[in-house]
C-alpha cells in the first residue's frame, strides 16, 4: 500500500469529523454573533498558546501513567517506549462516538505483542471509568457553588456505579452467559465476553479505582487551568472554580452524548454554562469555547496522528487496520 493511499485511509474517517467540528464551530460564531466572537479571537495573546497546550499535554501524560498502570495489572508486558506511543496513538481516535476508537490501542496491542483483545479492551472502558468519576469529583464544588446539574452528575454517577457493581458481581451476568451458550447465534462470543469480564474484574478493585481516579482528577485539574488561562489570553477574568467546572461538567455532557468527540454536545455545554452561570458575553464565550476545543481535542487528534506518522511500524499496521475495517470487529472477533 502505498503512503498516498495509507494516508487516505487514515484521514478518510477523520474527515466527517472535522466537517462536523467546522460546523460547530460556525453555528456557535453565529450564535455568540459573528463580530464580537471574531473581535474575542483576536485579542487572544498568542503567548498563552504554548502554556495551555502544555497544560494539555500533562493531562495526557497522568493518562498515560494510568493506561500504563492498567497493563500492568493485567499482566501485560511492553516497554514505556511502545506503550507511550500506541497511547498517544489512541488520542487521534477520540473523535469518534464515544470515544470507540480508542480500541485501535488493543489492536495495536494484539499486533504488536500479540494480546489478545478481549484481554485489554476493557483497559479502555477503565480509563473512561475513572475519567468519568474524576470529573465528576471535579464538577461537585462547581454544583454547589452555582447550583446547576446536580441531577445529570447523581444519574451519571449511578449508572457507573451500576456498571460497577454488574462487573464485580458475578452473580448478575452469570444467567445471562449461561443463556447465550445455548443460543447458536451468539453461543461462540461467551467465551470472548467472559475473557472480557474477567479482565475487567481484575482492573477494578478497590486500590486501583482510588488510584485511577486520583490521577484523573489530577490530570483533568490540568486542562481545567488550562482553560483558566484561556480567559486570561482573552482579556476576561474569570474564577478557576468556574473554569473547572464548566469544563469537567461539559466533557462528562459530551462523553454521555456519545456524538464524535463530543462535537456539538462540548461545545454548546461550555459556552451556556458560561453565558448563564459566568455571566461571560457571548463573543467572549464563543471565542473560549473554540480555543479550548482547538487545545484539548483536536490538539490531541493532532498529536495521536503524529504519533501513527511518526513510527512506520505503527502506520503501517494502522493504515492496514483502517482499510480493512477491523477495528469495528476488535472485540467480537478476537
Amino acid at each position: 500500500m502505498s503512503i498516498v493511499s495509507s494516508l487516505s485511509n487514515i484521514n478518510k474517517k477523520l474527515i466527517w469529523a472535522i466537517l462536523f467540528g467546522v460546523a460547530v464551530v460556525a453555528a456557535i460564531t453565529f450564535a455568540a454573533d459573528f463580530e464580537n466572537t471574531v473581535s474575542a479571537l483576536r485579542t487572544f495573546k498568542v503567548m498563552y498558546l504554548p502554556l495551555i497546550l502544555g497544560l494539555t499535554f500533562v493531562n495526557y501524560l497522568l493518562r498515560f501513567v494510568k493506561w500504563h498502570f492498567f497493563l500492568k495489572l493485567i499482566d501485560v508486558s511492553i516497554s514505556l517506549k511502545d506503550s507511550f506511543i500506541i497511547f498517544l496513538s489512541g488520542l487521534a481516535m477520540t473523535i469518534t462516538p464515544g470515544k470507540a476508537g480508542e480500541l485501535l490501542k488493543s489492536l495495536l496491542l494484539k499486533e504488536l505483542k500479540g494480546v489478545a483483545v478481549s484481554r485489554t479492551a476493557p483497559v479502555v472502558f477503565a480509563e473512561r471509568l475513572s475519567d468519568g468519576f474524576g470529573l465528576i469529583v471535579l464538577s461537585l464544588t462547581g454544583v454547589a457553588l452555582f447550583k446547576h446539574g446536580g441531577a445529570a452528575l447523581l444519574a451519571i454517577a449511578l449508572l457507573l456505579a451500576g456498571m460497577l457493581v454488574v462487573i464485580k458481581v458475578p452473580v448478575l451476568y452469570r444467567p445471562c452467559l449461561q443463556l447465550c451458550s445455548k443460543i447458536p447465534v451468539v453461543k461462540g462470543f461467551t467465551g470472548v465476553i467472559e475473557n472480557l469480564l474477567d479482565s475487567a474484574d481484575r482492573l477494578m478493585t478497590m486500590k486501583s479505582l482510588f488510584f485511577t481516579i486520583a490521577i484523573s482528577i489530577i490530570s483533568w485539574s490540568f486542562e481545567s487551568v488550562a482553560f483558566y488561562f484561556v480567559f486570561k489570553g482573552l482579556g476576561f477574568n474569570v474564577s478557576i472554580l468556574m473554569a473547572t467546572f464548566t469544563l469537567a461538567f461539559s466533557s462528562i455532557i459530551a462523553a454521555v452524548s456519545m456524538l464524535p468527540g463530543g462535537l456539538g454536545a462540548a461545545e454548546g455545554s461550555i459556552m451556556g454554562l458560561l453565558v448563564k452561570l459566568g455571566q461571560v458575553p457571548a463573543g467572549i464565550a464563543a471565542g473560549a469555547t473554540i480555543l479550548i476545543r482547538f487545545c484539548t481535542l483536536w490538539f490531541g487528534v493532532a498529536v495521536g496522528l503524529l504519533a501513527i506518522f511518526s513510527n512506520r511500524k505503527l502506520f503501517s499496521l494502522v493504515s492496514n487496520m483502517t482499510s480493512s475495517g477491523r477495528e469495528k470487529k476488535a472485540v467480537l472477533s478476537e
